[in-house]
């Protein structure tokens, strides 16, 4: 390739990286809390759903040696049937978009291996008035469609609560909670 030609390409990749929003994006925000004191993650989302755009990740903090406990192998991850060990909740803000309105949605991964909706209605942790299972899935997870408008203080406590009781190592009781705004 001559120097003029990868030159065109040079500046016809850097024009397209301008213009492609993904590759704009910030990177997530990054708040800690705690189970007994969700408000940063709750306000978060608020925010989200007052813009209509975004979502949240929900990770627990478990102990280094745990975590390494439950970690599968590399074979064993292979054959594994279920998601990953450690449970990770996804808040979806609602938006309108091409296809009409799309509701808020509350997506758990988790490593139970079986699906996790009637575990959790056993464990005192039924989904709420309104909220519509849309999948439970052995290895995709549990995604559930919220009530709009959306109470994102609910929707924070059930998901630290559901991550909590499929998690299979005890759950410090922090959590980190990764805001994208795209």
């Amino acid at each position: 390739m001559t120097a003029r030609r990868a030159s065109r390409v040079a500046a016809g990749l850097a024009e397209a990286r301008e213009n492609d929003p993904l590759a704009r994006r910030s990177p997530p925000e990054q708040i800690e809390l705690t189970a007994a004191e969700p408000g940063p993650a709750v306000a978060a989302l608020a925010e989200l759903v007052g813009a209509e755009r975004g979502w949240m990740n929900l990770f627990p903090e478990v102990a280094e040696d745990d975590a390494q406990a439950v970690a599968p192998s590399a074979i064993g991850a292979l054959f594994r049937a279920s998601g990953p060990p450690i449970p990770q909740a996804t808040l979806i803000a609602p938006a309108d978009g091409r296809r009409g309105r799309r509701p808020a949605q509350l997506g758990l991964t988790h490593g139970v291996g079986t699906m996790v909706v009637r575990r959790l209605a056993a464990e005192g942790i039924a989904l709420r008035e309104g909220w519509t299972v849309v999948q439970d899935h052995v290895r995709r997870g549990l995604v559930v469609r919220l009530d709009d408008p959306l109470d994102p203080s609910a929707a924070v406590e059930w998901a630290i609560r559901a991550a909590t009781a499929v998690c299979p190592v005890p759950v410090t009781g922090r959590w980190l909670a990764e805001v994208h705004r795209p």
